[in-house]
């Protein structure tokens, strides 16, 4: 065939020299060597494949298809790669274990949700359910008939000098925990002390008795008050940290007074509190600022939403495992001394390991270094119980899924179908891909080396701020030192999404927040913790060095991508 551009004499669907698609025949020889296709393996003594079209960058057939030379260096790392791939697999199978025992809490609980609030609140009627106990001085309550705001209200009178009261109602939290719970109050105080300075303080205890005003755990103050006011709303104050398990607790309201003389009347009305089981399914868009869209604890809607999420998470593995078994298989078997071979592996799973473990290291080695340095590490997290661990297995899945269809389906897969739609409709007509390739880059996997220089850049842009924006959304519950390790994460999970799809994102999101997950459903017991723990820090070690691997692979993709 002749190129209608160059006028190249080829054999092929592409000419060789500048990529035209043949579009005239005329009898001529298919080169006979050259570079081989690095997508297709065709040997072009051109810069394009003839057969497929692609750029041909590679290195003369001779140097491409070498093997390495065996050195007792390569097969130690061989060994070392195996066995950390092996031991990934080990804890991957693990977290899918406790996922499928997860359903045992989860469904329960989420039959469980309930809500309530304290009884009599607007204090109209009467005191009934409200008891006053003083604390400290001459301190008396009592329940004034009208004057309120607006009718009825309680009060304290606190004498003279420093005096301290409390009103209580005892209050049944039921159905599934965790709980979230909001308190608020009106509030006014008549004093003839012109110095007088108070603080309203609100407990939530397990026991009947005065709260532990010295214990900031369990007590909040929620005004300050300087002098006499009128009735005035604290607004919503959350007392979710103070609730734990279902059963009885003591709502506490209690103002502690300060005066050198004279006499303080406090009155409270309206006194809420108001609590729901703190679990639901939360459907929130990131841009242009966080935006919830659904909420709902509908026990139907929340089942079928879980459910969903075992689908979504077990169906991505079950498709690397079948699709991809033999990828696998041949990085496992390869050579020892063809440590480049595995490390370069076209498996997915094989990507997820290196990636996750190098994440891993990442973020163990910045909790370290924080706890050496004194500095505090927040986490939204706590100790789960029999009664909470339910939400938590509920929280991580939702987060393996939701988050990876967030930030990286919507924000790295959609732009990139976008910007290629928008791309091949400004070339000529048969020089562009069609719609149909385009759309695929919103589920990922279609990232190569040897893409298009424009995919290329868009993936590298989408990528960093899909990252970053990970990273600072994980700073509200966690704090700010978790930016730097979710940032990291994120750019993982964003490099498996682009290179493997949205699958592989979603597993290695799940391999990190599942990793723990059997300890809290008490499976295994001490022993079976501290193998997990052993396992766990063997892979963090090891990962250090798939760290150091895709630094250098990052840094050589970019080169390229600049040349």
């Amino acid at each position: 065939m002749v190129c209608p551009r160059c006028g190249t004499s080829f054999d092929g669907n592409f000419c060789p020299r500048c990529g035209t698609p043949a579009t005239a025949a005329a009898a001529a020889p298919a080169p006979a060597a050259g570079r081989p296709c690095p997508r297709c393996g065709t040997l072009s003594p051109g810069t394009f494949c003839p057969r497929c079209g692609s750029p041909v960058t590679m290195p003369p057939p001779v140097a491409y298809y070498r093997p390495p030379p065996p050195t007792t260096g390569r097969s130690i790392l061989s060994i070392i790669w195996t066995l950390a791939i092996t031991g990934f697999l080990v804890l991957i199978l693990l977290n899918f274990a406790a996922l499928f025992i997860s359903p045992s809490f989860v469904i329960p609980g989420i039959q469980g949700v309930s809500r309530g609030q304290d009884a009599n609140p607007g204090l109209n009627g009467n005191s009934a359910n409200w008891s006053f106990q003083p604390y400290t001085g001459s301190a008396t309550g009592s329940w004034v008939a009208s004057g309120g705001n607006s009718g009825g209200y309680l009060q304290m009178n606190l004498g003279s000098g420093q005096a301290t009261g409390f009103w209580t109602q005892a209050v049944q939290f039921t159905g599934s925990a965790p709980y979230e719970a909001a308190f608020r109050t009106d509030v006014a105080v008549q004093t003839s002390s012109p110095s007088l300075v108070g603080r309203l303080v609100v407990a939530l205890d397990t026991y009947p008795g005065a709260p532990n005003f010295a214990n900031a755990t369990t007590t909040l103050t929620v005004a300050w008050i300087n002098g006499s006011t009128n009735w005035a709303s604290t607004g919503e104050i959350d007392l979710s940290a103070l609730t734990g398990d279902p059963g009885t607790y003591y709502l506490k309201v209690a103002f502690i007074a300060s005066s050198p003389g004279g006499s303080t009347v406090v009155g409270l009305d309206n006194v809420q509190l108001a609590w729901v089981t703190a679990e639901g399914v939360l459907i929130w868009l990131p841009l242009p600022l966080p935006t919830l869209l659904i909420v709902s604890q509908d026990p139907i809607v929340f089942l079928t939403y879980y459910l969903l999420l075992i689908v979504a998470i077990t169906a991505a593995g079950a498709y690397f495992t079948l699709g991809e078994w033999k990828r696998l298989k041949a990085a496992l078997t390869a050579p020892l001394a063809d440590i480049g071979h595995r490390l370069r592996s076209m498996s997915a799973w094989v990507a997820i390991a290196q990636a996750w473990m190098a994440v891993t290291f990442v973020q163990v080695a910045i909790i370290l270094a924080l706890e050496l340095a004194n500095q505090p590490i927040t986490t939204p997290i706590g100790t789960p119980t029999a009664a909470t661990a339910w939400g938590l297995l509920y929280e991580l899945a939702n987060a393996s899924v939701y988050e990876e269809l967030v930030f990286r389906l919507l924000l790295i897969g959609v732009p990139m179908a976008l910007g290629s739609l928008l791309y091949n409709a400004m070339r000529p007509p048969g020089m562009g891909k069609t719609a149909r390739h385009s759309l695929l880059y919103i589920f990922g996997g279609h990232l190569r080396k040897d893409s298009t220089p424009q995919a290329l850049l868009a993936g590298w842009i989408l990528l960093f701020a899909s990252g970053t924006l990970f990273g600072l959304a994980h700073a509200p519950g966690w704090g700010w030192w978790k930016v730097v390790p979710a940032l990291v994460a994120g750019l993982a999970f964003g490099y498996l999404f682009l290179r493997h799809g949205i699958g592989a994102a979603i597993l290695a999101h799940f391999a990190t927040d599942y990793a723990s997950v059997l300890s809290y459903e008490g499976v295994g017991g001490t022993t079976g913790d501290a193998l997990t723990n052993l396992l766990f820090l063997a892979l963090t070690f090891i990962g250090f060095g798939f760290l150091l691997w895709y630094l250098l692979y990052a840094w050589q993709h970019l080169e390229d991508m600049v040349r």
